[in-house]
């Protein structure tokens, strides 16, 4: 559950950077999409280490593999998001790409990054 939460909270983040980028500084959507992405990647990966998984310390071996892992998602994300904003609202694009790469993340850095 706590995955979830750090997740959802990511996505907001998300979606708050891509629209600042993309809504109101007039960025190309698939750099803002990047950026945005990577923003929630970071503040995923602190709050997954210091709540999720309760380690308390940060590694730079969980930083990455978390980011390894996250840029298969990340690229999935991204692309898909890119692909379905030609025919959604840039928002919804954004929020069916993060749920589309969320299922890849999540079983990679269950399985990987934070194994015990």
């Amino acid at each position: 559950m706590r995955f979830g939460v750090v997740g959802a909270i990511g996505t907001g983040v998300n979606l708050a950077v891509l629209e600042l980028l993309h809504g109101q500084l007039g960025w190309g959507f698939t750099w803002s999409s990047a950026i945005a992405t990577e923003v929630a990647i970071a503040g995923n990966y602190l709050g997954n280490e210091l709540w999720t998984f309760h380690h308390r310390r940060l590694r730079l071996r969980r930083l990455a593999q978390f980011n390894l892992t996250m840029l298969v998602g990340a690229a999935v994300q991204v692309g898909a998001a890119t692909l379905l904003k030609e025919f959604l609202p840039y928002l919804v694009a954004q929020t069916l790409g993060i749920g589309i790469g969320s299922a890849l993340n999540f079983a990679f850095n269950f399985g990987w990054t934070w194994r015990r």
